[in-house]
């Protein structure tokens, strides 16, 4: 197994929040693999059919990118149609959301962010009431804060209580 695919991420499903799944990055042997179905895929010259080819990116994607918690090595789908069977679209929308932001180049260094932001931004984020936090923002702030610490953000914790009355509970 390649390096970078002894560690995942896992990517709880919107269709079923109890379950969660481990995505990993791609080899380029099993990339090469998603861009022949995609070449071999029928589709119009169109948007409509680039909208098809993207998707079927997405989908062969996953199928290789989706593995075993106990053995990273191993795929839980075989083949697209598994997944398909399996994952809701909206599942689909976040796990491949997840996946391009795992695989995405980008750094500090790389985006040449100097050391006197860093200090800025780090006022910034003692200053923040982050109780006070709501929708969309709330929502970018803890997927931030699932992705620099150690474990994830318990979904029973205490925010804001503008949304804590609509908010669902299982026993």
């Amino acid at each position: 197994m390649r390096l970078g695919q002894a560690v995942c991420d896992y990517v709880t499903l919107p269709s079923d929040p109890e379950i969660r799944l481990c995505i990993v990055p791609l080899t380029e042997a099993d990339f090469l693999q998603v861009l022949e179905k995609v070449r071999d895929t029928v589709a119009s010259d169109d948007l409509a059919g680039m909208t098809i080819r993207d998707r079927v990116q997405a989908q062969e994607i996953l199928v290789r990118a989706i593995r075993e918690e106990s053995n990273l090595s191993l795929r839980v789908y075989i083949t697209t149609e598994e997944l398909l069977e399996d994952l809701e679209v909206g599942d689909i929308d976040e796990l491949f959301d997840r996946y391009r932001e795992m695989t995405q180049k980008s750094s500090p260094a790389l985006d040449g962010i100097p050391e006197e932001e860093f200090e800025e931004l780090k006022k910034l984020l003692q200053a923040m009431e982050w109780s006070e936090l709501s929708g969309s923002a709330w929502y970018a702030a803890k997927r931030f804060l699932s992705t620099v610490t150690p474990s994830p953000l318990l979904d029973n914790s205490p925010g804001s209580t503008s949304i804590k009355s609509s908010t669902t509970t299982t026993e």
